[in-house]
């Protein structure tokens, strides 16, 4: 069996379930799942894991993305993108720069934002576009996202392009269809590219018709530690290891450095004396306090083991 994570330039007209079909069959296993779904219109970063790199699928999801986006004003469909329905039109008058930058300066910042019908989302045990195609419509409630940054690329009216980065979660085609309502003539999203996902960035892709078989799966996978690379790493005293992967908590006398700041609750790498990775921990201190200490106190509570006991060696002092 294969391991680790692939990283794929998924093209347009395919599921996100699609892609992971097509490697399934590639690589001929079952092991594989990806890390948040793209609509079928979108194409970029799709990172896919493979056999016990799915162990760590729940860290990569919960990564921030980055997104290269199309808007088609005065267009409202029933997806919120133009793929959909069109159920209102509107005509686009002249529209200022400076009055686009502005509704983009709204919207930067943790927002609530309600989930499109057209979504994977449940609701009572069906998938919400389930419930759509049947010509339901039910109440969502707004989840919680962050939009850390909003920069315009281009006015050709009636496209708006502009380039996002956000939080987990959040629906892009939901964003042009509020920034459209915001802005009057309303909007569809008309294009989306996913330029990076986490740590992985649009370059770090192979398109999806380069892995047609095995062998050319496997020359592209990287670890598990390569893809977690964003989380900061500490490295463990030698008689730390057994309880690492034991899942105990990790006092700060057993911590021997880190590579980075962090804070409080923060998720990190555990790594061994050798550098293997041992698996993913929550900060129980931030890294200026724990500079401060070394003592019996603890300091890191593990989320996830990642690493086999029977193949990492343990120093018994």
């Amino acid at each position: 069996m294969l391991h680790g994570v692939l990283i794929v330039d998924k093209p347009a007209g395919m599921t996100s379930h699609d892609v992971v079909d097509r490697i399934r069959r590639a690589a001929r296993m079952r092991r594989v799942g990806h890390t948040g779904t793209l609509d079928p219109m979108a194409t970029g970063v799709l990172p896919l894991c493979l056999g016990k790199a799915t162990k760590i699928a729940q860290f990569l999801l919960a990564e921030d993305k980055e997104y290269e986006v199309e808007m088609l004003l005065g267009t409202v469909t029933d997806s919120q993108d133009t793929t959909g329905q069109v159920i209102e039109t509107r005509p686009v008058e002249a529209v200022e720069q400076g009055q686009i930058e502005r509704i983009l300066e709204q919207f930067v910042g943790p927002l609530k934002q309600v989930p499109p019908m057209i979504s994977a989302k449940h609701y009572r045990g069906k998938r919400l576009y389930e419930l759509a195609r049947q010509g339901v419509e039910v109440e969502r409630p707004a989840q919680e996202i962050t939009i850390w940054s909003l920069q315009l690329k281009s006015i050709r009216l009636p496209r708006v392009a502009f380039h996002v980065h956000c939080s987990k979660g959040t629906y892009i085609r939901t964003l042009c269809h509020d920034l459209g309502q915001t802005l009057g003539p309303g909007a569809a999203m008309s294009a989306l590219v996913r330029s990076r996902c986490g740590s992985f960035a649009l370059s770090d892709g192979s398109p999806l018709e380069q892995l047609d078989s095995r062998e050319s799966i496997s020359a592209r996978l990287r670890s598990m530690d390569e893809a977690l690379s964003g989380y900061p790493v500490l490295t463990l005293q030698p008689r730390a290891t057994r309880a690492a992967l034991n899942g105990r908590a990790i006092a700060c006398d057993r911590i021997h450095l880190w590579d980075r700041a962090f804070t409080k609750g923060d998720l990190v790498r555990v790594h061994d004396a050798q550098g293997v990775l041992l698996g993913i921990a929550e900060a129980g201190l931030g890294s200026d306090a724990l500079q401060r200490m070394a003592n019996r106190q603890p300091a890191l509570r593990m989320i996830k083991v990642l690493a086999e006991p029977a193949k990492v060696p343990l120093n018994k002092g």
